[in-house]
């Protein structure tokens, strides 16, 4: 939240007095807390990474494979019919395979709402897109990403 809502860098290890606050706050409530946070000893190059492990430990970025059939208007059936309002794609990978009903894409969505990660799975079942949920599989995300 600090880079991605209130646009604010501090290194890691500045960060790390908040990230104890959020993992006490049930504990503290109607206490008086003191939180420091320091530094901004960061490679600005690497920005767009932690915005990425920010928002996948958030719980709202998800990547999957995705089962897209090989014909016209299939990415756009995909768009209009399967992602929410508020849902966005920001990491689009397409395999075309010749002589072959479905291709397989890998999939980044960047959801606004946690919330809105089941209804998007049942959605993309539903409609026959879905192949796999990336996040939970360390080593195959690795690979990809």
């Amino acid at each position: 939240n600090l880079y991605n809502k209130d646009a604010i860098v501090v290194e890691p290890a500045g960060a790390l007095a908040l990230a104890g606050l959020v993992q006490y706050a049930e504990k503290i409530i109607g206490k008086t807390v003191v939180c420091i946070l320091s530094g901004s000893n960061n490679d600005i190059t690497r920005i767009e990474e932690i915005r990425e492990k920010a928002l996948l430990y958030g719980g709202y970025k998800h990547y999957f494979m995705v089962r897209f059939p090989q014909r016209a208007g299939a990415l756009k059936e995909f768009v209009a019919e399967v992602l929410g309002k508020n849902d966005d794609i920001t990491y689009f990978q397409y395999h075309k395979k010749h002589n072959r009903a479905h291709g397989p894409a890998i999939v980044g969505i960047e959801l606004k709402h946690k919330t809105d990660l089941t209804p998007l799975i049942e959605r993309m079942k539903a409609k026959n897109f879905f192949s796999d949920y990336l996040n939970n599989k360390p080593e195959l995300f690795s690979m990809m990403m």
